[in-house]
């Protein structure tokens, strides 16, 4: 049987200055998944980290989050 993703995010589209950031991102996160997010300064790890955290709003998509769970964030503070 399978298991209820904890996280999913589906068709997601973002753009911030009529630049696209975002088309069709999907992902799935399950229970005891791990990730880690690479990428140059910039290149949207903070933005994707704060929609999967349902703090930025998506032009397109949906983002569903099991029942019951909740996805922190932490804002990160420049030196």
């Amino acid at each position: 049987m399978a298991r209820a993703p904890l996280l999913q995010l589906t068709g997601i589209a973002l753009t911030f200055g009529g630049n696209p950031l975002f088309e069709g991102l999907s992902l799935i996160i399950q229970p005891g998944d791990r990730m880690a997010l690479v990428g140059r300064n910039g290149s949207g790890k903070s933005t994707l980290l704060k929609v999967m955290a349902g703090l930025v709003d998506v032009d397109e998509g949906e983002r569903a989050l099991s029942s019951g769970d909740s996805v922190g964030y932490m804002e990160q503070e420049p030196d």
